[in-house]
């Protein structure tokens, strides 16, 4: 006989901002560099502002930064902080699973 399959059902609903740079010609090092600034700015303490890490997508020159915080503006500030050029700041909503035995 088949074991039971395991259901998961939705944990937590955490609401973040994702910030969208086009950026022509960006290379790993710059964007590594600008990671690690991004990073040491946008702390805690800093209005609630939390990094959560980025993605380079390098065949369409873009890069994307992930935060948490209280509003967008807050995300804003903290990217302007960072020196960050940024297009667009948008919200979106990320979930973990939670496991359930069979």
């Amino acid at each position: 006989m088949r074991e039971a399959a395991r259901y998961v059902s939705v944990g937590q609903v955490i609401r973040s901002y994702l910030v969208e740079c086009y950026w022509p010609g960006v290379t790993t090092a710059a964007y590594a560099e600008t990671v690690d600034r991004v990073a040491a700015t946008a702390l805690p303490a800093d209005g609630g502002v939390r990094f959560l890490g980025s993605l380079l997508v390098p065949v369409d020159e873009v890069v994307f930064y992930r935060f948490s915080g209280q509003s967008r503006t807050d995300v804003e500030r903290a990217c302007t902080a960072a020196e960050l050029p940024f297009q667009r700041v948008l919200e979106y909503v990320t979930t973990a699973p939670t496991p359930h035995p069979a």
